[in-house]
């Protein structure tokens, strides 16, 4: 069996035609894995997915723990199926409810019985896949059983991959992307930066998000590029990696560029020795000051570009000798771009409305929501929620946001959803998050809320209610109890006020115990010690990034040690990084190494 024709895997078969034994995936001390590897794997997957019953159309969902696995996921996937690669930190209610709404025919999961998808899976009575490695870089498909379960296809146009992202009613948006939109996207980007066999670039974005996808695979893919595989947020990795692999460009959060300025000073020889093209900044505005800093730094262009989970590009800052023009977002990128005022006209040059965009680098409409598909357009055009303006020569600016969605660290957060969860809690009669300020990663997810008469309700307590019901990136850092919420004379919230208002106390810590010491598990509460002994900084929460929070590769071998010493596991150093390093993942190894019975 081969895949359908004009599909994404049609191009990467033809990509691993031209060179087979050309680097695909690059692996920090580990052999390359090959453009014909890659080839090897999309067959092996439409051949276990046709066994299985599985047709071109059908969803698969699920995530590796490992990077490169992963990539090859998303790279393979799609040769059969429409693939919705998750995240690995959602709650088992938020793996069950987009289950039930993607209806999966199969789901790609860890081979750990306790795993909370695995576990959603199984109650929703949908097969488990898992990916067994081999020694090419490679991995053959298991699965629970030898058939999915026969059920009537879902009525859909033939999709690469659905992305869920947050929308503003707190429901995550199921956001289908086709092979045409992706492969037409690809090729605008290929033939702007110029990309070619002898670039490497990073993958630094987690693939759960279209911008994983898409800059970290699909573009560098189709362009026969080779992709330095690291795990999620490894800024010293990055600069490791340029001694090894003499990488070409970067695409990441913004997030991520402003770690890397943070820890450049440590590294004074890789950046001397980098051949970057250039760095494109993504998921997110770099402040303009950062990216001077880092073109000085690195001694290439820093580029913005604009985009949306529905829609592959927007506009894009293009290379140079092309003018560049400083606030501006880029030019528009394999579609139209306009400002549209109140009253559905497009506005002139220079005069500012909500952005819009159309052409066939738009998706078609939400997977289960037609309702939400129809407020998205205006006629054909898709409308971005945020303000702007487009001048004579077709440079785009963004001047503001009319939706409400916090950006943190890239991953936009609906507000409303933990609102709603706050005023479920005893005792508080109305809340209202909101986004301040962050160092490193743009915005942090805070609230406030009016307690009921008599409630006697506390920070950590709030706090540690809301850990059972949200993923943990939601979470409040900081709950405020206010005597009342500002709101217009509507009566609708002014977060913004209450951004302003408390903008001042984001970098403070809480009065409360921290969230890893409020936590349920002790092995969260004492690691959380061990990274403020060793990054001298707290208090540390379950959410919390070790390499954003300043960790390094001595303090990460020293976390090891301690480690060993403290808990009695004696884990190497990949094993404690390979998954995104935050304090919540890092203490479920620990935990699942002390469970291991002794050999």
């Amino acid at each position: 069996m081969t895949p359908s024709s004009s599909s994404l895997a049609d191009r990467l078969v033809a990509v691993a035609g031209r060179a087979p034994d050309a680097p695909f995936l690059l692996r920090p001390g580990r052999s390359p894995v090959a453009y014909g590897t890659l080839a090897r794997q999309i067959r092996h997957v439409v051949d276990r997915f046709s066994d299985w019953g599985i047709a071109p159309g059908d969803v698969v969902a699920g995530f590796v723990r490992s990077r490169a696995p992963m990539a090859m996921a998303c790279a393979s996937f799609p040769a059969s199926s429409t693939f919705a690669p998750l995240g690995s930190s959602l709650t088992p209610d938020a793996y069950r409810e987009l289950l039930a709404r993607l209806r999966p025919k199969a789901v790609l999961a860890p081979d750990d019985p306790g795993d909370p998808l695995r576990a959603a899976a199984g109650s929703l009575g949908i097969p488990a896949m898992r990916a067994i490695p081999d020694a090419s870089g490679g991995f053959a498909l298991g699965l629970d059983g030898s058939r999915v379960a026969p059920t009537a296809p879902i009525a859909r146009p033939a999709h690469a991959f659905v992305i869920f992202t947050s929308g503003t009613t707190g429901r995550p948006k199921l956001a289908p992307q086709g092979h045409r939109q992706l492969v037409a996207f690809a090729d605008a980007m290929i033939e702007l930066l110029r990309m070619g066999r002898d670039d490497a670039g990073y993958a630094l974005t987690p693939f759960s998000l279209a911008g994983g996808v898409r800059s970290s695979i699909v573009i560098p893919a189709l362009a026969g590029a080779s992709i330095v595989c690291l795990d999620e947020g490894d800024v010293d990795g990055f600069f490791r990696a340029i001694d090894e692999f003499a990488p070409t460009n970067l695409a990441a959060p913004f997030s991520i560029h402003r770690a890397i300025l943070r820890r450049a000073p440590a590294f004074p020889d890789q950046v001397a020795a980098s051949r970057f093209r250039f760095l494109r900044s993504t998921a997110g505005r770099l402040d303009p000051d950062d990216a001077d800093a880092l073109e000085s730094l690195f001694r290439a262009p820093v580029l913005a570009g604009y985009g949306a989970t529905e829609v592959s590009g927007i506009a894009h800052e293009p290379m140079p000798p092309r003018p560049r023009r400083r606030g501006s977002v880029g030019i528009a990128v394999g579609g139209e771009v306009r400002a549209m005022a109140a009253d559905g006209r497009t506005c002139a040059a220079g005069e500012a409305g909500e952005l819009v965009v159309r052409g066939g680098l738009v998706f078609d409409g939400y997977l289960d929501d037609p309702a939400l598909t129809a407020r998205a357009f205006a006629g054909e055009w898709f409308r971005t929620g945020d303000l702007g303006r487009v001048d004579e020569d077709g440079y785009v600016f963004i001047t503001g946001r009319l939706a409400e969605m916090i950006n943190r660290g890239g991953e936009k957060i609906a507000p409303l959803e933990i609102d709603r969860v706050l005023e479920a809690i005893p005792g508080v009669r109305e809340a209202g998050a909101f986004g301040v300020p962050h160092a490193t990663l743009g915005e942090e997810v805070r609230a406030a809320l009016v307690p009921e008469p008599g409630a006697t309700l506390t920070e950590a307590g709030l706090i540690a209610r809301l850990r059972a019901s949200l993923d943990r990136r939601r979470v409040p850092r900081r709950i405020y109890l206010v005597e009342r919420l500002p709101r217009t004379e509507a009566g609708k919230l002014k977060r913004g006020e209450l951004a302003a208002r408390f903008a001042a106390d984001a970098g403070r810590a809480s009065p409360e115990p921290p969230p890893a010491a409020a936590s349920a598990s002790p092995t969260e509460a004492a690691l959380a010690g061990l990274w403020t002994s060793i990054l001298r900084r707290g208090p540390v929460g379950r959410d919390d990034h070790f390499f954003l929070l300043g960790g390094d590769s001595m303090s990460a071998a020293e976390l090891v040690r301690q480690v060993e010493a403290v808990f009695g596991v004696a884990l190497p150093l990949h094993a404690m990084f390979e998954d995104a390093p935050t304090l919540a993942v890092m203490a479920r190894a620990i935990d699942l190494a002390r469970a291991k019975p002794p050999r």
